[in-house]
């Protein structure tokens, strides 16, 4: 039996090993949960000190969750003891050592020790049934154990914070890196934007030439943009300047624009004006220019942001159309055509323009009479017809041609020509009737003139014609006169002879009827008639002409010939007038070929078809020739190179032509003498051509 300084040493040694062991505990316990912490220590403590019983609880003095754990059975009422302990003391402030906690008929003693002040980082509560536990060697090493497992506990709980402040860290990082990307893009993407809109609004500007400025009025600075630059015709890197302005605008406009920003930053009002730029080159631009007063900030500093625009080319778009306007407005009151619109639905005329005015007779500085006022000014014998074909042109939605008479409020009445077209909607529906007025009443009177003018000359041609009229008229006359004789002759025999008298009276008719056309043509000719619009077989027109021209002809010793086209589309015309034209190119040329003996008397006339659209007619004679200097006034009224010629002849024949819408114009023949040509215009309603005469 080892006797007691032995036992002591044992004891101390074996305490020693424990320490030892206590103290490379919690190098395993680094890195681990608090949970494996606090449940390693409790096994620790029972093998170790070979307890019966083993309680440890960690608590975080920061506030986190405690962890607790318990190994043995020896004393199962610890958490009734602590809690009552709690309740009678308030805390643990100190170790506690209970000498009797009997368990199960057994003995055994009980130490709780607190971890830190006051158990705030929990307590080690242990059993034991042997006689001297707790020895002060038990309550060093579990005071060791309890220590290390507090600051194991702690530094876990430090590691697991760093490690959720890393991990935090990490996601803040990412949440960071996420954010600054999204916002790198964001940017990117924005500036992109700025830079398109930045490009568009200096292209629209560009377009438009319109810049935009802003003016530091404290500093007198501007900041430009670059069609701002443009527009003055300056440099990147000059510093724009308000005496810069000044500098480029016009002498004559300097003063007003100089008073009227002056009064602008006085008042801290906005502006809006127009002047001149006198450019560098002498050429002159038409700026408009606006400006808007920008809020002042804390100094009380004032700007200003506006934009001007170059309005050269408007301005010059402006005057070209004012120009155009003065020069229809006198085309109109030159020509008295003037024009109109109006709006059915309503009853308005929505626009007259000034010679519509005049026209009519109403104040040009009122505005345009309602259509029961218009009407009134209407000739009662016309107005029914004239509004019942306007009402018939706003049903059909059609144009509208018209003539009718007006009565000015002094009584004078004019003759007005009247166009109107509709003006239809997408739905096409009558929106508005636009058109022309024109007046006339002169050109009525002028026509009327020319229309007796033109009948004098028929008279005068026919008075040329008398002997060859009387001449074919005389022969079928004799003729009937010797048929009559002859068939009473046949009459008198004895017995008669029926079929003798029946051919004498065939020639009688026949040679009467002969009388009575050359008398109809010539009646056709002297008559006085409002011209007409047939349709007429140029050829046989001509060919009625000729007949009445024949005597002349023979009497004149005139050779005559014909090269008339078979298959010509009809025209359009008045039978008379054509005749007259053709009456009188006939007999010129007669009588310029019967002033000379050394000439060949020939005579042809001819027609064909001038493209696809009209006819031309030709008389060529073989006399001495048009002289050079005569050609070009050869048409014009009172000019003749006649002895005893009046010079209206082949003005009238001219103007007959052009009516008809057609072209007269002469020009030397081939070989000798003149060829005078005028086309005419097909009827283009008729697609019938007429027969050739049967021979």
């Amino acid at each position: 039996m080892p006797t007691a300084p032995e036992a002591d040493a044992l004891q101390l040694r074996r305490a020693l090993r424990d320490l030892v062991a206590l103290s490379v505990v919690p190098a395993a316990w680094v890195g681990r949960e608090p949970a494996a912490i606090v449940t390693g220590l409790a096994d620790v403590l029972v093998n170790s000190l070979h307890l019966d019983f083993a309680f440890v609880r960690l608590s975080d003095p920061n506030g986190g969750a405690a962890v607790e754990i318990a190994r043995g059975s020896a004393w199962q009422a610890f958490p009734e003891w602590l809690q009552h302990y709690l309740a009678v003391n308030g805390r643990l402030s100190h170790r506690e050592i209970v000498r009797d906690i009997s368990s199960g008929g057994q003995r055994c003693c009980g130490i709780v020790i607190p971890v830190g002040v006051a158990a705030e980082g929990g307590l080690v509560a242990a059993a034991c049934s042997h006689t001297d536990f707790p020895t002060e060697i038990d309550q060093l090493l579990l005071s060791v154990a309890a220590n290390h497992a507090a600051t194991a506990f702690r530094t876990a709980r430090l590691v697991d914070a760093h490690r959720r402040a890393e991990e935090a860290i990490r996601e803040s990082e990412q949440l960071l890196r996420k954010a600054r990307d999204e916002l790198e893009t964001k940017v990117a993407e924005r500036t992109t934007e700025l830079q398109r809109s930045e490009a568009y609004l200096a292209e629209a500007q560009r377009l438009s030439h319109t810049g935009s400025f802003g003016w530091d009025v404290s500093s007198g600075k501007l900041y430009w943009s670059e069609e701002t630059f443009r527009i003055y015709n300056c440099d990147r890197a000059d510093q724009p300047t308000v005496e810069l302005v000044l500098q480029r605008t016009h002498p004559d406009d300097r003063t007003r624009v100089q008073k009227t920003i002056d009064h602008a930053a006085q008042e801290r009002k906005d502006f809006d004006y127009e002047h001149r730029l006198l450019m560098p080159d002498g050429s002159i631009k038409y700026v408009h220019v606006v400006g808007h007063a920008a809020k002042e900030d804390e100094s009380g500093a004032l700007e200003f942001v506006g934009a001007i625009t170059d309005i050269t080319e408007r301005k010059h778009a402006e005057e070209i159309l004012r120009r155009s306007e003065a020069y229809l407005s006198e085309a109109q009151r030159l020509s008295h055509t003037g024009s109109w619109a109006c709006i059915p639905a309503t009853g308005r005329h929505t626009y007259w323009s000034e010679e519509a005015f005049r026209i009519y007779g109403f104040d040009p500085a009122g505005a345009p009479p309602r259509f029961e006022e218009f009407e009134r000014r209407i000739h009662p014998d016309d107005r029914a017809r004239t509004r019942e074909d306007f009402r018939t042109a706003i049903r059909e939605k059609v144009d509208f041609d018209h003539g009718y008479r007006i009565v000015h409020p002094g009584g004078e009445i004019k003759e007005i020509h009247v166009i109107g077209h509709p003006v239809l909607g997408p739905s096409g529906d009558l929106v508005e009737f636009v058109g022309t007025v024109m007046d006339v009443t002169e050109r009525r009177r002028a026509e009327e003139d020319r229309q007796a003018l033109a009948h004098a000359n028929r008279i005068t041609t026919m008075g040329q014609l008398t002997a060859s009229i009387a001449h074919e008229v005389n022969q079928p006359i004799a003729a009937v006169v010797t048929n009559a004789q002859a068939g009473l002759r046949w009459l008198n025999m004895q017995p008669p002879d029926p079929e003798e008298v029946r051919q004498a009276l065939d020639r009688i008719v026949k040679a009467g009827r002969r009388a009575g056309d050359v008398i109809t043509r010539m009646r056709a000719l002297v008559r006085k008639a409002p011209p007409r619009k047939d349709q007429l077989d140029i050829n046989e027109t001509i060919r009625e002409v000729i007949a009445l021209t024949r005597s002349e002809l023979h009497r004149t010793g005139t050779s005559l010939q014909t090269q008339l086209a078979e298959g010509l589309p009809f025209v359009q015309g008045d039978r008379v007038q054509l005749q007259q034209v053709m009456l009188n190119l006939i007999l010129n040329a007669v009588e310029a070929m019967s002033g000379s003996n050394e000439v060949s008397r020939e005579l042809l006339i001819s027609t064909a078809a001038d493209g696809a659209n009209g006819v031309r007619i030709a008389v060529r004679d073989w006399g001495p020739g048009l002289k050079p200097e005569s050609l070009d006034r050869l048409f014009d009224a009172f000019y003749t190179t006649k002895p005893d010629g009046m010079g209206m002849g082949l003005s009238i024949c001219r103007s007959i032509i052009e009516a008809h819408g057609g072209r007269l114009w002469a020009a030397p023949n081939k070989r000798q003498g003149a060829v005078f040509c005028f086309t005419l215009p097909v009827d283009e309603q008729s697609c019938d051509r007429p027969e050739p005469p049967r021979s």
